[in-house]
C-alpha cells in the first residue's frame, strides 16, 4: 500500500503576543495518525509522517479563529511547497463547530487543520475526516426523522458536525481512491 506523504506543523497560537501552550506534540500526532490509517485501510490508503515541525506561533485572536477558511489561508501562506499534504494542528478553537478545515486547492500545498480534542481517538478520527475532505469526500448529513436510515449512517466518518463515526461506505472509498491526492501522491 503506497504512503502518501505528510509535512505535521505543530502551530501554538499567540495572541498580542502572549503564546499558549502547544496541546499537540509530534508524539500525539504519531499516536492519532495511528487512529487516521486505521480507518483509511479500508480504502487501501495510508499516510505517513514525512516531517514534523514544531512551528513558530501564530498571533491571531481567539474571536477571528472560528473562521476556518482565514484560519487555514494564513496558516498556509507561511509556507512553501514541499511535496507533501501539509497538516496543521493546533490547539482547541472555541465556537469552532467542525474538527477542522480542509481545502484541496490551498497554495502551496493540499492542506487541512485540525484542532486539538483531548484524547487520541477523537483527534485522529477528526484528522481522517479532515483528510476525507481533501479526498473529495463531501459531509454525510443525516435526516433523524427516518430513523432506519439515520441509524445506518451515524457510526460514518463524514458525518457532518462532531461525531465518532469511523466508517466508509463502498461508494466513499471508490471516490477517495480516485481522487487527484492519490493519484498524486499514491499513483
Amino acid at each position: 500500500m503506497p504512503s502518501i506523504p505528510l509535512t505535521i506543523y505543530i502551530t501554538p497560537f499567540a495572541e498580542k503576543g502572549v503564546t499558549e501552550a502547544a496541546k499537540w506534540s509530534c508524539d500525539s500526532a504519531k499516536d492519532a495518525l495511528d487512529v487516521v490509517n486505521g480507518i483509511w485501510v479500508k480504502a487501501n490508503v495510508a499516510f505517513v509522517i514525512k516531517d514534523c515541525i514544531v512551528d513558530t506561533p501564530l498571533d491571531i485572536a481567539k474571536d477571528s479563529r472560528n473562521d476556518d477558511k482565514r484560519l487555514l489561508g494564513v496558516l498556509t501562506y507561511r509556507h512553501s511547497e514541499d511535496q507533501s499534504i501539509h497538516i496543521y494542528l493546533v490547539n482547541s478553537i472555541e465556537n469552532l463547530n467542525a474538527g477542522g478545515g480542509s481545502y484541496q486547492s490551498s497554495d502551496p500545498e493540499p492542506a487541512s487543520f485540525v484542532q486539538w480534542y483531548y484524547n487520541t481517538a477523537a483527534n485522529g478520527r477528526a484528522w481522517a475526516h479532515e483528510l476525507g475532505h481533501l479526498m473529495t469526500l463531501d459531509h454525510v448529513k443525516i435526516d433523524y426523522t427516518k430513523e432506519r436510515e439515520a441509524a445506518a449512517l451515524r457510526g460514518n466518518l463524514m458525518v457532518e458536525g462532531l461525531s465518532t463515526g469511523r466508517d466508509l461506505s463502498a461508494r466513499q472509498i471508490a471516490q477517495a481512491k480516485g481522487s487527484a491526492l492519490v493519484k498524486r501522491f499514491a499513483g
